[in-house]
C-alpha cells in the first residue's frame, strides 16, 4: 500500500509539473504562438518559433537582390560584430571626366540593364562644380552605362553615380 501510495504522489507531482499554459492569440501573418505575460511555455515551443523566424530572415535575405544590397558584419554597432543590410558596392560607385570630355563609361556587374527597369542617379562631386555640369544617363550596353555633359563643364569633373532596380 505504501509503495501504490509513494507512486501516485509521485505521478500527481510529476503532472503537476507538466502543466503548461495554452496560447493566448497567434500572430497576423506567420501564426506564431502569443502567450500571456508569466505564462509557463515549453522550450521546444519557444524554439521553434525562433527557428521559423530565423528561416523567414534568411529567406529574405536570400531573395535579396545581392548586386543592391549586402549582408555584412559590421563591428561599428557594438563590440559584438551583427549583420547589416548595406547597399552593395556594386550598384554605386564613383567616376572621373577626363579634362572637359563629354562622355564617360561605367561598366556594371550585370548583362542585364534595361530601360525602364534600372534607374540610374549622377551628381557632381566637388567645389568647383558650375551650372554646366548637368548629366544625362544612357543604357550603352547590357551592362554599361554612359554618362554625358556638355563640353563647358568643369575639367577633370568627379561624380558619384548609384543603380536602382526596380521589380
Amino acid at each position: 500500500m505504501k509503495k501504490l501510495f509513494l507512486l501516485l504522489i509521485f505521478f500527481a507531482a510529476t503532472a503537476a509539473a507538466q502543466v503548461f499554459d495554452e496560447p493566448i492569440d497567434s500572430t497576423e501573418h506567420y501564426a506564431f504562438r502569443l502567450y500571456a505575460q508569466s505564462a509557463r511555455v515549453p522550450y521546444t515551443i519557444l524554439n521553434e518559433d525562433k527557428e521559423k523566424i530565423d528561416s523567414l530572415i534568411y529567406a529574405l535575405i536570400v531573395w535579396t537582390d545581392t548586386l543592391q544590397l549586402a549582408l555584412v558584419t559590421d563591428a561599428e554597432i557594438t563590440s559584438t560584430p551583427h549583420y547589416v543590410l548595406k547597399i552593395s558596392n556594386y550598384a554605386t560607385g564613383i567616376d572621373t571626366f577626363t579634362t572637359t570630355l563629354t562622355a564617360d563609361t561605367v561598366t556594371l556587374a550585370v548583362d542585364t540593364l534595361e530601360v525602364g527597369l534600372d534607374v540610374f542617379f549622377v551628381t557632381a562631386y566637388g567645389t568647383s562644380i558650375t551650372a554646366n555640369d548637368v548629366f544625362a544617363v544612357s543604357i550603352l550596353a547590357p551592362n554599361k552605362i554612359i554618362v554625358t555633359r556638355p563640353s563647358s563643364g568643369t575639367s577633370g569633373l568627379i561624380y558619384h553615380w548609384r543603380w536602382i532596380r526596380r521589380y
